[in-house]
């Protein structure tokens, strides 16, 4: 029997459905193969959460296809001295408030399109030469959220700073908002709030869901 697993953030988690368990693509995707399938997402995440969270499943499991699915490219993480992990976001919900000057400081002072954007594609190049070391076939998808310097960071090249961008020239993903979905404007029904965006409808895990069976197929 067929097997998946699903590795992603809020949207990949079901964020905003009614049923969430049901309606999310994961389970769209595995009920059309009546195959078992693991749903590894968490909300709020960070690229370099998601990829760590796969790679550790894959050093133990052996699953058919990998459908991996990054995320905001600002959602940054760091190591305390006690090795706990704390993420940055844009999404001031996800800081305790103890770090929330920290949180402040680090999107005023540190960060930088430049560096959220690279980190996303150095984990994309990360995720993809794991994948080929060991022989695993994946479908990755992108929550690009309209922001075009993650598709068209040609910008960055002049200033020297597309390393890691460069080194996935090839790389074709599914771009999950301008790509699939498209704009509020045009699919409003795809989006939780309509108009007003937010995570996919109902309707918008079932767009996902048929493109991802596309892939699967092709594979």
């Amino acid at each position: 029997m067929m097997s998946l697993f699903f590795s992603g953030c809020s949207i990949t988690w079901g964020d905003e459905l009614e049923d969430r368990l049901n309606e999310r693509y994961s389970t769209l995707v595995s009920n059309h193969y009546g195959c078992q399938h693991y749903n590894l997402s968490e909300r709020g995440i960070s690229n370099d959460n998601i990829v760590r969270n796969a790679i550790k499943y894959l050093q133990n499991y052996n699953p058919d296809v990998v459908i991996i699915q990054f995320t905001v490219a600002s959602r940054m993480e760091y190591y305390q001295v006690n090795e706990k992990i704390c993420r940055f976001t844009i999404q001031p919900t996800f800081i305790p408030p103890e770090l929330k000057q920290t949180h402040r400081d680090y999107y005023t002072k540190v960060y930088n399109e430049v560096l959220g954007v690279e980190n996303m594609w150095k984990n994309i190049f990360l995720f993809d030469a794991y994948c080929k070391s060991v022989g695993q076939k994946y479908i990755s998808l992108v929550a690009d959220h309209f922001d075009p310097s993650i598709r068209k960071p040609e910008k960055f090249y002049k200033f020297g700073n597309g390393y890691w961008r460069g080194l996935c020239k090839d790389y074709e993903p599914v771009w999950m908002h301008m790509g699939l979905l498209q704009h509020t404007k045009e699919n409003p029904n795809y989006y939780a709030n309509g108009l007003s965006g937010g995570h996919p409808s109902a309707e918008g895990h079932k767009v996902i869901a048929n493109k991802i069976i596309e892939l699967i197929d092709a594979i």
